[in-house]
């Protein structure tokens, strides 16, 4: 049973129990339809979903993608998928969700199935998220299930940004779950890191903020609240938080222990979502360009060739399947009994199947090699580095080398599609920054609930719903995202022919002939100043720190 930590507690000692105040100024109303609320008696994640009508937020996201497609896929009479859809100007809301229906992982639908997938244009943070009153009457009579993953993801987002659309969206989805006259379950997707202000091993509990959720969202309406609201004004609000979106993952985290006291809710956190291993197809990736997804699509082709951390330190994947898996079990676990708190489980890996940034290189610079793309500006090979040595070398090797591919790159169409190598640069730049904190902790993630909700599944749920990463072939699967990512992001064949591995071949021999290039280089620019004995020793020397670096 999920409980709320006092913040910054690295023993995770000082527990509030249920009957506790939490010291947030406005307590929760229970629903005035849960005292009426019927447990579903479903043996089976399927069967708990058969008829039952669905409200997603974040349904064109890359999570919100395979969620929708897993939904359809639990059973044939799973009722009406309500995605929320943000009105754009000229932009048609069908025509959005028709365009995210023609997806690979939708094509084995049948276009009635697919019309149960109903977009309904809002506003994520207005009240009842700006529905007509028609739209309304028609969710809270028919809607049972929620799925809350609408969030911006970016670490760097304002801080005003980040309240509105984590804190007050998550507020508009409570509201109208406690409007629904049949709710059967509250999903909320947040995120292992919302807790990384703390140190040791993170526990499946909601961890108190310092602020007040509900002041921050009063401040975050507070035109003058924000004039010269400074960096630091900022950092004195997240305090020991890295960032914006843990600080604002975690108030709404607390938001949620205040308000759905005694109603059907889950928290789902995952750790760094990767591409599908299994569902709905092999290595699916959405469009690459988020999240640690971006890193791969980068390094796949000879683009980013450097990370930066402790070479032991843990990374914490876990594929974008056994996130979705997990939520759907956790609404068929609160549907089918009583909480009276919101149940939270981690969805993570790194205290079952641990897997090291240096194990994790040396994966990615074999699966490139058993899969390379069909092109690539420079032979795809990472490794690890820190401090000025990560530098230089990113400043070298990546930011000159992307100035002078510019001109080719727009003469000739080569490279990443969408922008230029330069520009890329300059968002791995800032992403590293942003992921370096997480990678220099020793951040570890209880998973004790999550195993027990897992233990419950029924037998012939087991394998199709599985999200215990102990037995992941992390091998296998970075194979997976990495043939994924050549597939459906850069438009490539799936299948590695023996042209790729001679191109490859090529590649290799391009890759040591630079060295060779560059100590030429070296040698014929220093001797004729310094003479054979000195520029020769000098060339050595720099050449040898330049393969070093």
């Amino acid at each position: 049973m999920a409980v709320i930590t006092e913040h910054g507690n690295s023993n995770h000692n000082n527990i509030i129990n249920n009957n506790s105040k939490i010291g947030i100024s406005k307590a929760g109303t229970e629903s005035p339809h849960s005292s009426q609320r019927q447990l579903s008696t479903a043996l089976t994640v399927p069967e708990f979903f058969a008829h039952k009508n669905i409200f997603v937020t974040g349904g064109t996201g890359f999570l919100g993608t395979v969620l929708i497609e897993a939904l359809l896929d639990t059973h044939p009479d799973i009722g009406t998928i309500y995605v929320l859809v943000r009105g754009k100007r000229n932009f048609d809301p069908n025509e959005r969700i028709n365009r995210l229906l023609q997806k690979p992982i939708f094509q084995k639908y049948n276009e009635k199935t697919l019309a149960k997938v109903v977009p309904v244009v809002g506003e994520l943070t207005e009240p009842n998220f700006g529905f007509g009153n028609d739209l309304l009457q028609e969710l809270i009579e028919r809607v049972n299930v929620i799925y809350h993953s609408a969030a911006t993801i970016r670490f760097n987002s304002p801080l005003r940004t980040a309240i509105f659309t984590n804190l007050t969206g998550t507020m508009r989805t409570i509201e109208l779950a406690k409007q629904l006259k049949q709710l059967s379950a509250y999903i909320y997707c947040s995120t292992a890191f919302c807790n990384s202000n703390n140190r040791g091993l993170i526990t499946e509990d909601v961890y108190k903020s310092q602020f007040d959720p509900y002041e921050m969202m009063k401040m975050a309406e507070n035109e003058e609240a924000w004039l010269d609201f400074t960096q630091q004004k900022c950092k004195s609000y997240l305090k020991d938080h890295p960032n914006t979106y843990t600080f604002t993952k975690n108030l709404s985290e607390n938001l949620l222990m205040a308000e759905m006291s005694g109603l059907p809710a889950a928290i789902v956190r995952p750790s760094i979502v990767y591409g599908t291993l299994e569902h709905p197809m092999k290595g699916w990736v959405g469009n690459a360009n988020s999240g640690h997804l971006g890193f791969l699509a980068g390094f796949v082709k000879g683009i980013f060739r450097t990370m930066s951390g402790r070479a032991n330190a843990v990374i914490d994947i876990i594929p974008c399947d056994y996130v979705i898996n997990s939520s759907l079990v956790m609404g068929w676990y609160v549907g089918t009994r009583h909480v009276d708190k919101p149940e939270i489980i981690h969805c993570t890996s790194g205290e079952v199947n641990p897997l090291t940034l240096s194990q994790f290189c040396n994966i990615i610079n074999d699966s490139v090699e058993r899969h390379p793309p069909n092109s690539f500006v420079w032979k795809p090979k990472t490794k690890l580095r820190n401090g000025w040595r990560y530098n230089l070398f990113f400043y070298l090797f990546h930011l000159l080398p992307a100035m002078i591919f510019y001109i080719p790159e727009k003469l000739f169409g080569i490279g990443m599609p969408q922008h230029t190598a330069y520009e890329y640069m300059r968002v791995f730049q800032n992403g590293t920054k942003a992921f370096d904190y997480f990678l220099d902790k020793d951040f570890r993630y209880s998973m004790k609930n999550a195993l027990r909700v897992s233990s419950l599944i029924h037998d012939s749920d087991r394998k199709r719903y599985n999200f215990d990463a102990s037995r992941c072939d992390w091998s296998e699967f970075i194979d997976r995202c990495l043939i994924g990512i050549r597939r459906f992001y850069f438009k490539e064949s799936a299948v590695t022919t023996q042209w790729h591995r001679n191109y490859w071949k090529v590649f290799n021999v391009l890759y040591y002939a630079g060295f060779v290039a560059i100590f030429a280089i070296l040698y014929f620019a220093l001797t004729p100043f310094l003479g054979l004995p000195v520029g020769l020793t000098l060339a050595v020397l720099v050449w040898g720190f330049l393969v070093w670096l």
